[in-house]
């Protein structure tokens, strides 16, 4: 099973190169890693460099940091066919919801911010549009006491979501640096913990690898796919 970490932040956004990135998360087991920057201006610092590390795929992604629906919805477009996979930065409800509405988006990461989650008109929307819904677990490591509390229950309520319209979902730590990664084996134990089946775990784990070779396919028209 090839698994990939979808959302990784590296220079200047995080602490480590994305070489570093990509030699620790082949040690821990992970066949590919999604580096998605905050920045439209270009791939991020060193990306090259990764590529050429054995062993392991190092795929350029975007995360859209947007303020409202509008330039969230202008973003998306105008970097898709320049990136390989698209996440937007959630938290916002309304933004959580204009990102679910646009089929531009792979991923809606960090949608969960003190009591507020996706919510149903969001869940129908990725339903609808094939957004996937991130389950970021930093939280998990990093919260103590009633905070993470509070975390849990929020991320509980939306697993309901995500199992009754069945939505794609795909698991992160949404590492700043190599010390924040966890290797596979991990995320599905603490996914588990949630009420996840572990055969839902590692799916999410591997569903990146599927959504980035569909986002490379190339069609001339509608049925035409150019080879």
């Amino acid at each position: 099973m090839n698994f990939y970490e979808c959302n990784l932040h590296t220079l200047p956004d995080g602490s480590d190169s994305p070489s570093r990135m990509a030699l620790v998360a082949k040690r821990l087991g992970y066949s590919g890693i999604i580096i998605c920057n905050h920045m439209t201006a270009g791939r991020a610092f060193g990306f090259d460099a990764a590529r050429l590390v054995v062993g392991i795929e190092v795929v350029f992604g975007v995360e859209i940091v947007a303020t409202n629906q509008r330039a969230l919805h202008a973003k998306a477009a105008s970097l898709r066919e320049k990136a390989d996979f698209l996440a937007v930065h959630g938290g916002d409800e309304k933004i959580n919801r204009a990102a679910c509405e646009d089929p531009n988006v792979d991923l809606l990461a960090h949608a969960y911010k003190g009591r507020t989650g996706i919510g149903v008109a969001a869940a129908k929307a990725a339903r609808d549009n094939q957004v996937s819904i991130g389950l970021d677990l930093d939280p998990m490591i990093r919260l103590r006491g009633a905070a993470r509390v509070r975390w849990m229950e929020v991320v509980r309520r939306d697993l309901g979501l995500i199992r009754k319209f069945d939505l794609n979902l795909m698991i992160s730590t949404g590492a700043k640096s190599h010390l924040d990664l966890r290797s596979p084996r991990d995320l599905v134990a603490l996914a588990c913990l949630f009420g996840l089946e572990r055969e839902q775990a590692i799916e999410a784990l591997a569903l990146p690898k599927s959504i980035i070779d569909l986002n490379r396919r190339k069609w001339a028209s509608v049925g035409v796919e150019l080879l």
